[in-house]
């Protein structure tokens, strides 16, 4: 609420010229444009990606175990930025099966993890934000190294929001491309959620008596996201966030980070290797790692050319004429190369 009023009231500031006219600082944020890079608009982009895997032995004698893999992997980002408001919302959403021959299907992968942000620009690539996150996954998760010697059922660990966190966060975000960007957020709540009644016990994901299906948490939230390109056709994109709970021990944070490499080899195939390292002491007092590779079917999608048409986008009277005086300057630095050039000839003959 104090965003909006203080952002209305900056946009509707009024002043009077010398000759009494009236004006609005409205007209001049109407035609400004966001100094980090971004097109005013939707941003909409889509990575889609189907990887498999397999290994096949017959006969062979150094031995093997006939097995195959298939992963599927969703990442949409939907933006908009207005002036000096930007929205961002991610979509991340991942499941894979492994199959061993002598062995039930087995999840290899299981991501549930959708993101949105506002942040009001009061400085250049600085934002008041507000964001939130929700996270967890599709299916339930075994320990397959824990057996019920009577049933014979592998001991289950996690469900679809078990956990689940959800997280709101007010503070700064840093954004000086759409390639980077750092927040801030000293005032976080997150809440863990076990909904799954086989894992409410007093110490998992947090939960401080039998029964409970939630714990909640107040602390700060930092975060970073650099996005880049390696070499043609290879980028590699980082994320890392860590959050300090003031309610309980504030320095013992929870730490997680997620790297993907992506290899585009044509416009439908691609390789990916990615890496997720995660710390969290509710859950288990050891680095988590989880790290996949694979090569499949992929299809990318964005529509930054459909922006670029887009009246508001054109360039300014300003970029233009920085334009015009950097290539006249470009033509006056060739043309003094040609006239020095030109009088060494002159001075050889």
């Amino acid at each position: 609420m104090i965003l909006s009023i203080l952002g209305f009231v900056h946009l509707n500031a009024q002043t009077v010229d010398a000759d009494g006219n009236l004006h609005t600082d409205s007209e001049k944020k109407l035609a400004a444009k966001s100094a980090n890079g971004r097109l005013q608009g939707w941003y909409k982009s889509g990575k889609n990606n189907l990887q498999f895997n397999q290994a096949a032995f017959s006969n062979w004698i150094a031995g093997g175990v006939n097995s195959y893999a298939l992963t599927g992997n969703l990442d949409y980002e939907f933006n908009w930025t207005k002036n000096r408001h930007i929205w961002d919302n991610r979509f991340i959403l991942a499941y894979g099966v492994l199959k061993n021959e002598g062995e039930d299907y087995r999840k290899s992968n299981d991501v549930i993890d959708f993101t949105t942000s506002y942040g009001y620009e009061f400085s250049p690539n600085f934002y008041f934000a507000a964001a939130a996150n929700l996270k967890t996954q599709f299916s339930t998760g075994y320990d397959y190294n824990v057996q019920d010697e009577v049933t014979g059922a592998y001991q289950k660990i996690s469900n679809i929001m078990a956990p689940g966190y959800l997280t709101f966060g007010l503070g700064v975000d840093y954004k000086p491309s759409p390639d980077l960007q750092v927040s801030f957020h000293p005032i976080t709540s997150r809440f863990t959620f076990v909904m799954d009644e086989a894992l409410q016990y007093a110490g998992n994901f947090g939960l401080k008596e039998d029964g409970d299906s939630f714990v909640y948490g107040l602390g700060a939230y930092i975060g970073a996201r650099y996005k880049f390109k390696i070499m043609d056709n290879v980028t590699f994109d980082n994320q890392i966030g860590i959050f300090s709970d003031y309610l309980k021990d504030p320095l013992n944070m929870d730490i997680a980070y997620m790297g993907l490499l992506d290899f585009k080899i044509n416009s439908f195939l691609s390789a990916q290797a990615s890496i997720n390292l995660f710390y969290d002491e509710d859950q288990i007092t050891r680095i988590q790692l989880k790290e996949t590779f694979g090569i499949g079917l992929s299809y990318n999608f964005n529509n930054t050319e459909t922006l670029k048409s887009r009246p508001e986008n054109y360039p300014t009277i300003e970029e233009l004429q920085k334009s015009l005086d950097k290539a006249q300057e470009n033509v006056d630095k060739a043309n003094k190369a040609l006239e020095d050039a030109r009088n060494k000839l002159e001075g050889a003959q």
